[in-house]
C-alpha cells in the first residue's frame, strides 16, 4: 500500500522511467530464448532457383507398358519462399523404361523390352511451409501438391497402337530444406505421381493362340501411381516482392 502511494504521489517522469526499467525484464521472462540462441531464424529471401534431380519409378500399370523406373533432372522456380504459403514452377526430363506387349502374341512371347522412352514434365507447385517464414535449426518442412503435364515421346520400337500420350498427373508431396545459409539450401523431396493410361480396344480380347487375356481386370484405363524422389539445391534470387 505504501508503494503504492508512493508511486502515486510521484510524477510522470518518474513513473515512465520506473516502466522502462521494468519493460525489459517483462519482455525476457515473455520470450523462451534470447534472440542469438533461438532455434529459429528468418527465411529472408522469397526468391529461389531450384535444380534437382531424381527418380521416377512405379511399374508401369498393370501390364508395364507406360513409362516408368528411370533418372529425371529438373528446374523449379519457386517464390513466396519465405511465407507459409509458396508457389513454384517446374521443368523436368527423363528417360524411363517400358515394356512392349503383343496381345496377338502367345504369353510366353508377348513381352519384350525394356525400352526406353523419353518424358517430360511441366507443373506448378503450391507448397505449404509448415514453420511459416522461419526456419528451425537450418530445417524448413513442407507438404504441398503439384499439377501438370507430362509430355511422353513415341516409341518406334511398338507397332501394337498403344500411345502413352500427354498426360495430365497429380503429385502430393512431402520434404524439407536444409538451409546452408541464408541463400543455400538443400532439398529433399518425395513424391507419389498419379496419371491415367489408357490401352487400344485389341488389349481387351487379344486373338492370340490360347485366348489368354491381356488385361487383368479386362478394363481399357486404369490410375498408376509412381514414387518420385528429388534432391536438389536451391539459390537464392532478388525478386521485386
Amino acid at each position: 500500500m505504501n508503494r503504492f502511494r508512493t508511486l502515486r504521489s510521484a510524477g510522470p517522469a518518474t513513473l515512465l522511467a520506473a516502466l522502462a526499467l521494468a519493460g525489459p525484464t517483462t519482455a525476457a521472462a515473455q520470450v523462451g530464448h534470447a534472440p542469438e540462441s533461438s532455434p529459429y531464424r528468418d527465411i529472408r529471401y522469397g526468391g529461389y532457383l531450384n535444380v534437382f534431380g531424381g527418380r521416377f519409378g512405379g511399374s508401369g500399370g498393370a501390364i508395364g507398358v507406360a513409362p516408368h523406373d528411370g533418372r529425371t533432372v529438373g528446374l523449379r522456380w519457386n517464390f513466396l519462399g519465405n511465407r507459409p504459403v509458396q508457389i513454384g514452377l517446374g521443368f523436368a526430363s527423363g528417360t524411363m523404361s517400358r515394356l512392349i506387349q503383343e496381345p496377338t502374341r502367345s504369353p510366353e512371347t508377348r513381352i519384350s523390352g525394356p525400352v526406353d522412352q523419353q518424358v517430360i514434365w511441366t507443373d506448378v507447385v503450391l507448397q505449404f511451409n509448415l514453420t511459416g517464414g522461419k526456419r528451425w535449426r537450418g530445417l524448413a518442412p513442407f507438404t504441398g501438391v503439384a499439377t501438370g503435364l507430362a509430355f511422353t515421346e513415341k516409341t518406334s520400337e511398338d507397332s501394337t497402337g498403344f500411345r502413352m500420350g500427354n498426360k495430365f498427373y497429380l503429385a502430393p508431396m512431402a520434404g524439407t530444406r536444409l538451409f546452408l545459409s541464408d541463400r543455400l539450401y538443400l532439398q529433399l523431396e518425395g513424391r507419389y505421381t498419379f496419371w491415367q493410361v489408357k490401352y487400344p480396344a485389341g488389349f481387351r480380347n487379344p486373338q492370340d493362340p490360347t485366348g489368354t487375356p491381356l488385361l487383368p481386370d479386362d478394363a481399357l484405363a486404369e490410375w498408376t501411381v509412381s514414387p518420385w524422389v528429388q534432391i536438389g539445391l536451391g539459390w537464392a534470387i532478388s525478386l521485386p516482392f
